[in-house]
């Protein structure tokens, strides 16, 4: 109850207030990129995930079982019962689903920027919604609708509770779906995929010069793919261990060992999953990390002049930055510097 409940709702609610964070650091136009906008739909299936943690570890630890309205708790409770079969249970499946396959999108997204880039360069503006987040949210629902009939409310006179359906105990169901097919498409093959590209991508960055921009977002990928691994190994072992072993669990009962170790893995772990990516971004980000101080003390964000050859030579004073007047009298003193220097060689060779 203690990591389950406490633990999860007050890691859920900072990793709430974590992913708020970084979605508006990243929505800002000095943000905006292909990587940058998938970080996003990232943090929000994140945010998402984390809210339906927090309803569900609320149900466990304060809720009773039976509901009866006759009091206002009781109300509550009721009207959760309701929206737990049809809704948070399917949906909290749903977003960690999401959340497993908006992580190897992002990783296949850099891969193509490293190892194909003219056909990364020539996609399209809709490209990050069509081809990385709606073929992540279409699968996902797909693989969980089965979700949406595994539980159902029922009544015993005037209280509800939360029951399992005839489908949840079905043999086939249990072993094809519930052990191997889950494991297989949300545990083994996501975790193959992650490690094959992303080695690929670290192998090619270290190979080869790249620029400071590739390397932060290659960092940044490492690290979330890293923890991602680490988070989700124990569910996906625990998964492996039932597939395994089905005949003796469904005859006596999972070992007291899984019952806690589940709690680890199914709850705990996920929550801190979608919750410390954004310690990544303000550890490994200079810019994040700066964009995000001045957002927090309410600064506007100051950006280097860059100065380009262009602007040396038509003494534009288009500059980027607050000292815009005394940029562009640096500029008008360049260029009279450099007319000088140009009179005196030509004075000279005369």
């Amino acid at each position: 109850m203690l990591v389950g409940g406490y633990g999860t709702i007050a890691l859920a609610t900072l990793g709430v207030c974590a992913n708020i964070l970084a979605i508006s650091v990243f929505t800002k136009k000095s943000f905006k990129s292909n990587f940058n906008n998938l970080l996003i739909a990232l943090a929000v299936f994140d945010l998402l995930f984390l809210v339906v943690c927090i309803t569900e570890s609320v149900r466990r630890t304060f809720e009773d079982a039976d509901a009866n309205s006759s009091s206002f708790s009781g109300f509550a409770t009721q009207v959760h019962h309701h929206l737990f079969p049809y809704f948070l249970y399917p949906l909290h499946n749903i977003l960690l689903t999401c959340s497993i396959f908006m992580t190897i999108s992002i990783s296949i997204e850099r891969y193509l920027a490293i190892f194909h880039p003219l056909v990364y360069r020539n996609r399209s503006y809709s490209w990050n919604l069509s081809c990385h987040i709606l073929p992540v949210l279409a699968l996902s629902v797909i693989i969980n609708i089965p979700k949406f009939f595994e539980s159902v409310v029922r009544y015993d006179g005037e209280n509800s509770y939360i029951d399992l359906t005839e489908l949840r105990f079905t043999r086939s169901y249990v072993v094809y779906y519930q052990n191997w097919f889950r494991f297989l498409v949300l545990g083994l093959v996501p975790m193959l995929l992650l490690i094959f590209l992303n080695l690929r991508v670290f192998m090619a960055i270290n190979s080869r010069k790249s620029s400071s921009k590739e390397m932060t977002y290659s960092t940044i990928l490492l690290l979330i793919v890293a923890i991602f691994i680490l988070c989700h190994l124990p569910r996906v072992a625990l998964n492996f261990h039932e597939v395994l072993e089905f005949e003796q669990i469904d005859q006596c009962g999972p070992p007291v060992w899984s019952l806690i170790f589940s709690v680890f893995s199914n709850s705990l772990l996920p929550a801190i999953n979608s919750t410390i990516n954004f310690f990544i971004y303000f550890l490994a980000g200079k810019k994040f990390r700066n964009s995000l101080l001045n957002l927090v003390f309410c600064r506007d964000d100051r950006q280097d002049t860059v100065l380009s050859k262009t602007s040396f030579r038509t003494a534009d004073t288009r500059l980027v930055g607050n000292n815009t007047d005394e940029a562009a009298k640096k500029v008008k003193e360049i260029i009279e510097l450099e007319k000088k220097c140009v009179l005196t060689r030509s004075s000279s060779i005369a």
